[in-house]
């Protein structure tokens, strides 16, 4: 019975720490944060916004990693 107990309270816990966290964000910023994954993939992201309507501000990853300067190939 206390095992019962317990997890009811620890789920009505996570529902309210989760409602709390999320109180002061809007329906908007939640639909952009649910679109972030498709952000790096301008294809994706393209066909994302066919299907959805919604915008995706898709950013261009280059291919090669910026490295500080200094740091590049070792020559031996």
């Amino acid at each position: 019975m206390i095992e019962i107990a317990l997890n009811m309270l620890a789920v009505t816990s996570l529902y309210f720490s989760i409602s709390w966290c999320l109180k002061h964000q809007t329906e908007r910023d939640i639909d952009d944060a649910s679109l972030i994954p498709f952000a790096d993939d301008p294809e994706v992201a393209r066909r994302v916004e066919q299907a959805t309507g919604k915008t995706i501000e898709a950013v261009q990853v280059s291919d090669e990693a910026v490295r500080p300067p200094g740091w590049g190939t070792l020559k031996l």
